[in-house]
């Protein structure tokens, strides 16, 4: 009787269970679920090494969380100086402050942020279509999304312009979300119910406002995206009577009060002002910035780089050809090769909504998709030779219409759900397999890791002074073999801006202490730890020094350590 009587209780949680799959409910959790558990797995060590960029964004976010500045001492920077001639967006640096405080300087703690900002931008694109389509709709984007190869791959590495789209969707979502049905308030409703709706209506209109104006603290990019996103938005929106003009000043209130000082920065380098300090922010001047050369409106021939611009945009984005290897894996592409079909499919049948379709607010999401995709393919033609990092933005849009196009199929032809879950499990295995696998080894070194890991040994055998090779990128990158120093030694920023010493009496001053130099012609000094290049092994003969080989890299330890002073 017991046993019946548990066997019943399964048995009646599993019929709940299943009337809430139909609701969509448990069927999300169980996909969001998975999208976590691929995302977790091997979170802090696939990819191995450490991306220059990365580094660079962990480094001021550290000086950050410390003194409230940059690795160079500007207090609050809107924009960071990073490398000076390129600079770096600011938002994944100050989202890294409080990871970076929990749990220290590592990977985990630098990744963190794009993690967490990919799943929500994985709910948001879910919510946004459930409003325009449906469930099953909305479930179809969030279970492609779930093994989509660029969503994954770019959620697993810090890099500050991953957090673009990411904003953006969310800002879409609440925009959709704000519109207003086809009846505001019906007869048998009360006028304070009604009074709810339209505020709670509001709140999310100009909650939106805040995740676009953080887009431009995301992204160099989004200054050719958002602003005429939002404008051509606001035309529509005005014109269906969706906003009135008090909301739309209240939105340009919230946008600009957030935004402004990035702005300021970028009009004080176009206008090459000085930089302006202010109590709670600094709008930095750069000089010898090189950004402007990525932009189509200032190249020399505009026609012919149009022309290439309009080639890398069919390239990249909808012939998935081979991209950087931190980007996409070969093969694969960002959206597994065959979905250009269901991409075209929705995004046809998206615009048959945005003009047939009966519910209002449904009808004003589909034109609002479409502005969102008309402005990303603008953002595509006027940025130079995209790569997929660049072009980021479009690949939300894509995901939408590629599942709008998969749940048509599956609404025609009910056997069509298998063919696909079939197709996607083959592609999304195979994929992941190569992920972890060869794939992993090749990211490995492309991020250093053989360097890394001489770094990491050569830290606990300070001999007082380092020479390191600059030969890490490039021949000669000493900016790249410095900021993964930085990052590995955690060096101090007052240190690194001069200060003497980092807490340990007699210690050099950091630009006498670390040294971006290969190991000099003649003998080597028996005062210093070496990190260098193996083939410049021949250079530590003698038996003066204890080597140890990682690779590609080598570290070269002096025997016995210096006398000391008298």
């Amino acid at each position: 009787m017991e046993v019946n009587k548990h066997s019943n209780k399964f048995y009646n949680a599993f019929r709940v269970w299943v009337k809430e799959a139909d609701n969509g409910k448990a069927v999300v959790f169980l996909v969001l679920c998975l999208l976590l558990a691929v995302r977790l797995t091997a979170f802090g060590t696939i990819p191995g090494g450490l991306n220059q960029d990365g580094a660079m964004a962990a480094v001021d976010a550290k000086a950050l969380a410390e003194y409230g500045t940059d690795r160079f001492g500007t207090f609050m920077p809107a924009h960071l100086r990073a490398w000076g001639y390129g600079q770096m967006s600011a938002l994944l640096s100050y989202l890294m402050v409080p990871f970076i405080k929990i749990f220290g300087l590592n990977r985990t703690a630098v990744r963190l942020p794009i993690l967490i900002a990919s799943v929500l931008g994985s709910i948001a694109v879910y919510g946004t279509v459930k409003k325009v389509s449906d469930v099953k709709t909305g479930l179809a984007a969030l279970l492609i999304l779930a093994v989509n190869p660029w969503h994954f791959m770019q959620s697993r590495w810090a890099l500050d312009c991953n957090l673009f789209p990411h904003m953006f969707v969310l800002g879409l979502f609440f925009l959709i979300s704000s519109l207003k049905p086809d009846s505001a308030s019906g007869k048998s409703r009360e006028a304070g119910s009604a009074a709810d709706m339209a505020s709670g209506r509001k709140g999310k209109l100009y909650l939106s406002m805040v995740f676009f104006a953080l887009c431009m603290y995301c992204y160099g990019v989004a200054f050719y995206m958002v602003p005429f996103f939002l404008l051509i938005s606001c035309a529509l929106l005005l014109l269906q009577k969706q906003v009135k003009w008090k909301e739309i000043l209240i939105c340009l209130f919230v946008y600009f009060g957030i935004s402004w000082p990035v702005y300021g920065t970028m009009l004080i380098n176009f206008m090459k002002w000085e930089t302006v300090s202010l109590p709670f922010v600094t709008m930095e001047f750069f000089e010898g910035s090189v950004r402007s050369a990525d932009i189509l409106f200032f190249s020399e021939n505009i026609g012919e780089q149009l022309l290439g611009n309009a080639k890398s945009l069919l390239n990249v984005v909808f012939l998935q050809k081979e991209d950087l290897l931190w980007n996409s894996i070969r093969d694969f592409g960002p959206m597994y090769r065959g979905t250009l079909p269901f991409v075209v499919l929705g995004a046809v049948l998206t615009a048959r909504g945005a003009v047939k379709e009966e519910n209002r607010a449904r009808k004003t999401g589909c034109q609002l998709l479409l502005i969102f995709w008309i402005c990303s393919l603008f953002t595509g033609l006027v940025i130079n030779d995209i790569n997929i990092n660049r072009i980021n933005i479009i690949f939300y849009i894509h995901i939408i219409f590629a599942a709008a196009g998969v749940s048509f199929i599956i609404k025609k032809w009910k056997m069509a759900v298998y063919v696909f879950l079939t197709v996607f499990s083959f592609q999304s295995g195979m994929f992941f397999h190569a992920y972890f696998t060869d794939w992993s080894g090749e990211i490995e070194r492309a991020f250093y890791g053989d360097f890394l890991d001489a770094l990491e040994y050569a830290k606990d055998c300070d001999r007082g002074q380092y020479f390191i090779t600059p030969d890490t990128q490039y021949e000669g990158a000493w900016n790249v073999t410095e900021i993964l120093t930085l990052f590995v030694f955690e060096v101090d920023a007052r240190y690194y801006q001069g200060a003497d010493g980092s807490g340990q009496e007699g210690e050099l001053p950091y630009r006498e202490k670390f040294l971006y130099s290969n190991p000099p012609g003649g003998e080597a000094l028996p005062e210093a730890v070496y990190v260098f290049k193996s083939p410049d092994m021949d250079k530590f003969a003698g038996g003066n020094f204890n080597l140890t080989f990682f690779g590609d890299y080598s570290v070269a330890v002096p025997v016995t350590e210096p006398e000391s002073s008298p």
